[in-house]
């Protein structure tokens, strides 16, 4: 069909070099990487990430990506069939349409099928939720993205297309220039429906905008690299994490401006609050230590770090609350008690010199707790088990770690992860009768604190091999995209709910979260990676 005089229409101009097979393409769990295959290849041996856009070849050595769940509902005859079913009840296609391709949901509520002339999706009863014609061709292959939120397909064109799941408007669309003698060094260009691209340079001018203008006249066509403001290569790969295009330019003209702002001020910082970070993480605790020992603390600790440190700092074509990430890691050897209470003054300078309230501390402690004459104490490396007295003097107690914090809490908010044995005893007590228990309660009672430990107080806290984290922090960094909302912000209160409910999922009811949360705000981005 010729678009109306006047209006422009993007089209391609490219050789059909690249059909995907009917098992791929693999998609990652966020549906933000594909492997595909191109004709005459024998599976997928291209890979292409929309995070860092960039074009790999494989094998991988890991299971970043899967093949498209065909399990959990009883759909037969949908490889080429012209009548699929969904427990014996024909499913509605057009006339003369051919079923090519299938993705079931991961929760079995929605399934995707890609035919001769469109690509569908359905719900559970066989109801049609939203289709999808294309001038791309066949949809030969579809995947859906774990998380719900994405659905991939490979079209008779040649291209990869990444489509909202929810109304199945796209998203995004890649197109590979095979080099058959180097299929990695193959051309490609990634684009909005919008325009909006970013190619490699020997793909610069395969996206042309054409403008019709009436059968009198030749059309008009234009590549898009003749416009410069459509080349927005930093706000692509925000595109799938906020499903909308407009939302992602917007992030990436703020990031951007923030950082022309400290480039022309010449600040040390982008303008905005800072995330402090600490994560202390200890499974070795020194000669005098005995058999006291973790496993999978100091590997807490990194990720936690790691992961905050990748998905709230400010860049460009980045999201996030903060202009900046300040992390301290302290792990093993480097986690001894004066350590530990140096990093949380060296924190509190730094955020003493920030503006008042704007900034958030997080501070993770994964290692052991211990109750010693009835006190809380957490346990560093150079910890001596000989003796109360050398218990007491070796370890640190939770009223000298809560004069730290709140020093902290008197600069901004304070976010305290204590992921240790008995740390549920932080909040038990007898506040009027012991000085050291009043501390701690003044600390966890102010309006910008909040305390989530990971197991009451007489109860143990477990981290396991098919984990690899201790059950408190696998939690943190789960929710760190699991407790977002539609707009991809996690809020304090979704993330401690949903904290709550998978520390108890995970450890059989056998953990319980404390919660001391006396501040609800924006917290983080979703960690979508």
């Amino acid at each position: 069909m010729r678009p109306a005089p006047g209006l422009p229409c993007a089209l391609f101009h490219f050789e059909r070099r690249f059909t995907a097979p009917t098992r791929t393409p693999q998609a990652s769990r966020d549906g933000e990487v594909v492997d595909f295959g191109y004709r005459g290849s024998t599976g997928a041996v291209l890979g292409f990430d929309t995070r860092s856009l960039t074009l790999s070849n494989l094998p991988r050595v890991d299971d970043l990506t899967l093949a498209p769940r065909q399990v959990g509902l009883t759909i037969e005859g949908w490889f080429e069939g012209t009548r699929p079913t969904l427990n014996g009840l024909a499913l509605r296609l057009d006339k003369f349409d051919i079923s090519r391709s299938l993705a079931i949901a991961s929760d079995a509520k929605r399934f995707f099928l890609g035919s001769a002339y469109a690509l569908a999706a359905f719900d559970d009863t066989g109801a049609l939720k939203w289709r999808r014609s294309s001038a791309s061709g066949e949809a030969w292959a579809v995947n859906a993205s774990q998380d719900g939120r994405i659905v991939v397909a490979a079209y008779g064109d040649g291209t990869i297309r990444w489509l909202r799941a929810s109304d199945g408007t796209e998203l995004l669309a890649l197109q590979v220039l095979l080099n058959k003698s180097d299929p990695v060094k193959s051309d490609w260009v990634l684009w909005t429906p919008e325009g909006f691209y970013e190619a490699t340079p020997g793909a610069q001018d395969v996206l042309k905008w054409v403008v019709n203008h009436g059968p009198e006249r030749a059309a008009t066509t234009l590549p898009v690299s003749a416009i410069a403001k459509l080349h927005r290569p930093k706000a692509l790969p925000l595109v799938l994490d906020q499903l909308e295009t407009a939302r992602a330019l917007g992030i990436d003209d703020i990031a951007a401006a923030r950082l022309d702002v400290q480039s022309q001020t010449g600040s040390a910082k982008p303008p905005g609050a800072v995330l402090h970070v600490l994560a202390i993480g200890v499974d070795k605790y020194g000669e005098k230590a005995g058999d006291v020992h973790l496993n999978y603390a100091a590997g807490d600790a990194r990720d936690v770090a790691t992961a905050l440190l990748e998905s709230q700092k400010l860049a460009p074509g980045k999201r996030s609350l903060y202009a900046d990430v300040k992390v301290t890691y302290l792990s093993n050897e480097g986690a001894g008690s004066a350590a530990i209470l140096d990093a949380l003054d060296a924190m509190a300078l730094r955020m003493a010199k920030s503006d008042p309230n704007q900034d958030v501390a997080v501070i993770l402690v994964a290692s052991h707790g211990e109750m010693i004459q009835g006190k809380f104490y957490l346990i560093p490396f150079g910890f001596d088990p000989e003796s109360a007295g050398t218990s007491r003097k070796s370890a640190v107690s939770a009223s000298e770690f809560a004069e730290k914090v709140q020093a902290l809490a008197s600069h901004g908010k304070v976010l305290l992860l204590l992921d240790a044995c008995h740390s549920g005893a932080v909040g038990a007590g007898s506040w009027a009768t012991d000085p050291d228990a009043k501390i701690l309660q003044d600390a966890m009672d102010m309006e910008n604190v909040t305390v989530l430990t990971s197991s009451k107080k007489n109860e143990l806290s477990e981290e396991l091999p098919q984990w690899e984290h201790g059950a408190l922090t696998k939690a943190f960094l789960d929710q760190l995209a699991g407790a977002s909302d539609p707009e991809g912000i996690v809020k304090l209160s979704a993330l401690t709910d949903a904290m709550e409910n998978e520390l108890e999922s995970l450890t059989g009811g056998r953990q319980h979260m404390g919660m001391h949360v006396n501040f609800d705000a924006d917290l983080f981005v979703a960690n979508h990676y």
